[in-house]
């Protein structure tokens, strides 16, 4: 983790000799080496871009095979005995022993469903991309906390392999906050994830009422700029106390999504990072803002931030499976946020260097160029909805039906995880 007085934006020295350059990034989105075919909770929203015929009409970019945003709703998963029972039992069994205990010693139930779906969920992408059994997945953190594909330990992993090759940084992130748990991974950018739950702000005040965003703002001055504070209270627009607290778990989310992204934890101080939006609105509705940010007041232009809503279902709905998760009707108390950011390498703190060794292109980002800006702005697919049994082996989907768990149509033996 970085000390305070060292600024955490610093560059890092070129660790690797011999691998892409960033004036190769843009082949490596558009290249056409593919992964293998993605969950069915996926389909039609991402794989490699193939060649048109030069009178055809210009399609957009798809989204890097390695490029991933999923979200698993806990909310709707209940476990038969809870961590007790079989279900949940044979999902711990599928994690190294460290991880089961730390999944268990949480005393919530909620909390031990995010950090057990959490953990699942990582493997699953990591085993998806490189093309590896979940159960050779091998997983580290850096100093900071980030987690990472600590693939340079696996012996005889190939990283030249199809597919993973095309993937040249591949790295992500996960959060996990009211009712989802959140991945998203990168082939060549740096990225982070945050979401933000309804109602995880409002403790009580002295007066044993809920806190107003105001007060909430005041005891935040700490973490938020000046311009952050006014853009949130906005007293001259008229804003709702809904619409007000909105803005603070968006710029909230914003801070998260770049420190986890660059690995500090609490190595930097959050408000130095100061945000701004630009409203982005789909079918007549508000849905999604592209943020950017300043650091002590300078721009940093190479950065990317995506914050979205996403809602979750009402008690008795029965949602969709591979479809963002809101309904049309408004429902601000389901309101979910989440920001993925996309940095480049040159802001990430790694104490340790085992993070750093596994980029096989570690100058990503260093010039704001044509390259860069291809990686930085790459489509992405929309977040899609998973359930847990997705972030089972397909090997061992029976034995999860067998210990109680749903295997919907799509998920049966022989589909990629």
């Amino acid at each position: 983790m970085a000390s305070r007085a060292r600024s955490p934006l610093h560059r890092v020295h070129r660790a690797h000799s011999g691998y892409p350059s960033a004036a190769s990034l843009s082949s490596v989105i558009t290249g056409s080496r593919a992964l293998p075919p993605r969950p069915r909770a996926e389909e039609g929203t991402g794989g490699t871009m193939a060649s048109t015929a030069r009178d055809a009409p210009a399609k957009p970019p798809a989204p890097h095979p390695a490029c991933l945003r999923w979200a698993v709703n806990i909310s709707r998963w209940h476990p038969s005995d809870d961590h007790d029972g079989p279900e949940f039992r044979f999902l711990l069994a599928l994690l190294p022993e460290h991880e089961r205990e730390e999944c268990l010693r949480f005393r919530f139930m909620d909390d031990k469903k995010r950090a057990l779906v959490s953990r699942l969920m990582q493997r699953a992408a990591c085993a998806r991309v490189a093309g590896v059994p979940h159960a050779d997945v091998l997983l580290r953190r850096t100093k900071g906390k980030k987690p990472f594909f600590a693939w340079t330990e696996m012996a005889g992993f190939d990283a030249a392999r199809a597919g993973f090759g095309a993937a040249p940084n591949f790295n992500f992130n996960v959060s996990h906050e009211g009712a989802f748990v959140v991945l998203a991974s990168e082939p060549v950018a740096i990225v982070g994830v945050d979401v933000a739950a309804p109602g995880q702000l409002r403790d009580r005040n002295r007066r044993g009422a809920a806190r107003s965003v105001e007060e909430i703002v005041n005891a935040s001055r700490d973490t938020l700029s000046a311009a952050e504070t006014h853009a949130i209270l906005r007293d001259d627009a008229g804003a709702t106390e809904a619409e007000k607290e909105d803005a603070f778990r968006r710029h909230w989310s914003c801070k998260e999504a770049l420190t986890k992204a660059m690995g500090v934890g609490l190595g930097m101080e959050l408000k130095r990072a100061s945000f701004a939006f630009s409203r982005e609105c789909s079918a007549n509705d508000a849905r999604a803002y592209d943020a950017h940010v300043e650091v002590d007041g300078a721009p940093k232009p190479k950065w990317r931030f995506r914050v979205e809503r996403f809602r979750a279902p009402a008690t008795g709905d029965p949602g969709e499976r591979g479809s963002r998760a809101f309904p049309e009707e408004p429902s601000q108390a389901r309101d979910h946020w989440i920001t993925v950011a996309r940095g480049p390498t040159e802001d990430v703190t790694d104490a340790l260097g085992a993070f750093r060794n596994t980029w096989r292109a570690p100058d990503a980002g260093r010039e704001d160029d044509a390259a860069w800006r291809a990686v930085a702005d790459a489509p992405a697919p929309p977040f899609s909805v998973l359930t847990v049994g997705d972030l089972v082996p397909s090997e061992a989907l029976d034995a999860f039906e067998r210990a109680g768990g749903e295997v919907f149509g799509g998920r049966r033996r022989g589909s990629t995880v």
